[in-house]
């Protein structure tokens, strides 16, 4: 199969100070820091649902899942599916949805798509690992190729490198080359704990991981310089249990409710 994978998706630019960039990094590695427990990697058929909140004030819903690509075998999608709540949508309506493509190694991804569900746009991040070039685009409008770095990962793929070993998560600082297709920076991530969290699926002994995305777009639009904070738990599993970023006003978290797999709760 060529390594070129492009998704389309719809867009419109997320630009309120409330919904920050909140679920676009993240990690482990093939030595955790307090147990040298090896990770399982990502795990087809999981399903884990978290709530979005502004402050104290909820403000919606986030749902992580990762499923086989029935048309390309041996590849897996990531979805991210975020959206407002009724109180929310009082005040701002969102719904965004994320998609990235992977081999199952993870070591780079191969296409990655964001649909705003409100708006007329459509964007495109193309992998074209074969000439080591990115392109992005905009309502068919392909901007100019940059060139590619190795191991480069999308903003939401990069969650589940780190889970699978294929970036380290050992205490310390590590250095990933991450693009939005637009651009392409080598983002360190900071990874310190083992820490206690307790959050509504439980209490548990979790990694943290601090980064700062510079020119890249995570998610959702941030505040220039505003930092993204991850916690994964401290096991072969890495679950995403609770995440933080910061606004222009406050912060925006993100917390785990349930954890599925294969249709069955596990949390």
């Amino acid at each position: 199969m060529a390594k070129s994978q492009g998704l389309l998706c719809r867009e419109k630019a997320f630009r309120p100070a409330i919904l920050v960039t909140l679920l676009s990094v993240f990690l482990c590695g093939s030595t955790l820091a307090s147990g040298g427990t090896s990770p399982t990697g990502a795990v087809v058929g999981e399903k884990a649902l978290y709530k979005l909140k502004w402050g104290v004030v909820g403000v919606g819903e986030v749902e992580i899942r990762l499923d086989e690509v029935s048309e390309e075998a041996g590849l897996v999608e990531a979805t991210l599916d975020a959206k407002a709540n009724a109180f929310m949508r009082r005040f701002y309506d969102f719904h965004t949805i994320i998609k990235s493509r992977f081999a199952p190694d993870l070591e780079e991804s191969l296409g990655y798509s964001r649909d705003e569900t409100a708006s007329e746009n459509l964007h495109e991040t193309i992998f074209d690992w074969e000439n080591g070039i990115v392109r992005y685009s905009k309502n068919g409008d392909v901007r100019n190729p940059i060139p590619l770095q190795p191991l480069c990962q999308d903003p939401l793929s990069i969650v589940f490198a780190f889970r699978s070993g294929a970036v380290p998560c050992s205490v310390g600082t590590h250095r990933v080359w991450v693009t939005d297709g637009k651009v392409i920076d080598q983002i360190e991530f900071k990874v310190s704990g083992p820490e206690k969290l307790r959050v509504p699926a439980g209490k548990f002994s979790a990694l943290k991981i601090t980064a700062d995305f510079l020119g890249v777009r995570a998610i959702f639009a941030r505040p220039e310089g505003a930092l993204i904070d991850v916690w994964l738990t401290d096991d072969e599993r890495m679950i995403p249990i609770k995440l933080k970023s910061e606004a222009k006003i406050g912060s925006f978290r993100s917390e785990l409710e349930e954890y599925w797999v294969d249709g069955e709760q596990v949390l």
